[in-house]
């Protein structure tokens, strides 16, 4: 890996500890609460990876995102689809009642965008 990983979830409240570990291979994780929309694009201005449960992201937040290369969708957070398109920015959904799958979802992207 060229960089290290840096993946910000943006609404970690809906999860438990138990529901989600954070990931184990080399990254920088940064979690909050909740996210309001004003800190939208602080907290993620140096993120590769979003995860998010019910924070939107529209078209002019993707677009002040310049290191994003994924989003992760865990719940209703509606993504400006058209918008990663253009960037190039990945967006997989996976259901809430999946959030364990979440760790081998973020290692398989991370390895895939490494090849």
């Amino acid at each position: 890996m060229s960089a290290k990983e840096r993946i910000v979830f943006l609404d970690r409240a809906a999860f438990t500890a138990d529901d989600l570990p954070i990931p184990a291979f080399d990254h920088n994780w940064s979690e909050y609460p909740a996210t309001e929309a004003a800190d939208l694009v602080p907290r993620l201005f140096w993120a590769t990876t979003a995860i998010t449960h019910a924070c939107s992201l529209d078209a002019e937040a993707i677009g002040q995102l310049h290191k994003l290369k994924r989003i992760v969708v865990t719940g209703s957070a509606v993504v400006d689809t058209d918008a990663c398109v253009v960037r190039g920015i990945a967006v997989r959904q996976l259901p809430a009642s999946d959030a364990t799958g979440l760790v081998n979802l973020l290692e398989a992207l991370v390895a895939e965008a490494e090849h």
